[in-house]
């Protein structure tokens, strides 16, 4: 939920990849599997406390939330509702125009949701929750992308992290998902603060990684829990709605 990569593939299809950043307190996300939400099938790891994600996917929409909105926020619960109930409550609604059109966003806190529509042409959206507005934003899909929580990341650190994958894809230009895995593994410098997989003071850390890697032939979902040291993988080769 803190760093997220978007790099397109060959007919419309992309790989997604998520490092979730977190307090080591927080307990152990059960990894990904198949539910069943508004008729459709998603797969999604989940918060074993609040029944919440941070990312999922199907064949149509896949979605990833990321902490913060346009800027660093104070942090003033109590909050009227958990960040990670905003995915699954997504897929309710038909588009992502019907979501910010109705869903009531006063009393979440701020947020940034990334979703991808495969519904007829590929599209991208991003939207920033600022407590108090909505700001949105259309993404080039064509154009490989990286997100970085404004909450944990300075805009100096987001700047940098968006120039090492620059130098990433420029050295890897036909990268396969392992190659995005290692970017998501050993991006950075040797600032472990502050590189892709983070670590400070081992009390917030990369906890898992978890990457879609989608087009019309596959449907793949790749996920690393780093705290059990664990692998996961899902290969599923029909539509899974």
């Amino acid at each position: 939920m803190c760093v997220l990569t978007y790099i397109p593939t060959k007919n419309d299809g992309y790989i997604f990849t998520s490092n979730r950043d977190e307090s080591v307190l927080r307990e152990i996300a059960l990894p990904p599997r198949k539910y069943e939400l508004e008729g459709q099938y998603v797969f999604f790891p989940k918060d074993p406390v609040g029944g919440g994600t941070w990312i999922a996917g199907c064949d149509r929409f896949t979605l990833c939330l990321l902490n913060g909105g346009l800027e660093k926020h104070i942090h003033i619960p109590p909050y009227r509702q958990s960040r990670g109930r905003i995915i699954l409550d997504f897929y309710e609604y038909q588009n992502f125009d019907t979501f910010v059109q109705n869903y009531q966003f006063d009393g979440i806190e701020p947020f940034t949701l990334v979703v991808i529509d495969r519904n007829k042409q590929l599209s991208i959206n991003e939207l920033r929750w600022t407590g108090s507005q909505v700001v949105q934003k259309e993404i080039d899909t064509h154009m490989p992308h990286i997100w970085s929580s404004v909450t944990l990341y300075s805009p100096e650190i987001r700047q940098e992290r968006e120039q090492w994958f620059a130098d990433f894809l420029q050295k890897n230009p036909n990268c396969t998902e392992e190659d995005v895995i290692n970017f998501h593994h050993f991006g950075g410098k040797g600032d472990i603060r502050n590189d892709i997989k983070m670590n400070r003071e081992n009390k917030l850390k990369t906890l898992s990684v978890t990457q879609f890697s989608i087009s019309n032939e596959h449907f793949l979902v790749k996920y690393q829990d780093l705290q059990k040291e664990k692998d996961f993988v899902y290969r599923v080769f029909t539509e899974c709605v």
